[in-house]
């Protein structure tokens, strides 16, 4: 069986993940967008080791990708009212909306309790 085609939605949220290091490095830089600032301890971490796993996720179509890419975005959402920076809660609220398409929904299925508590049932025997 071969492996359905990767949505566009998903492959450019991957790719934007996996650029995130570079946009806190251009932030050193003095290029201030979105999330990014030298000034936060932080966006090193966030930007540099967070993006891109969600990034491997995506790209990987790990189970939990979509789980860890909302998570990830309300991050991002919510530093970015916290700090004003409007850019930065409109782009995530965006990608929100961009996973929402049937194309990543198929592709990324939710999360489903169910499917998790009967893996574990039958790793337990």
């Amino acid at each position: 069986m071969t492996e359905p085609r990767r949505p566009w939605v998903v492959a450019a949220l991957a790719t934007w993940c996996a650029l995130a290091p570079l946009g806190q490095a251009a932030s050193l830089a003095g290029q201030r967008v979105l999330n990014f600032a030298p000034d936060r301890p932080w966006n090193y971490l966030a930007y540099g080791l967070g993006a891109p796993y969600v990034a491997w996720l995506l790209w990987r179509r790990h189970p939990r990708a979509r789980f860890a890419a909302y998570v990830f975005l309300s991050h991002e959402a919510v530093r970015g009212l916290h700090a004003g920076r409007w850019d930065a809660v409109l782009v995530a609220l965006a990608w929100v909306a961009l996973l929402q398409l049937p194309a990543a929904r198929r592709y990324l299925p939710s999360l489903r309790p169910a499917d998790f508590r009967a893996r574990f049932s039958r790793s337990g025997r």
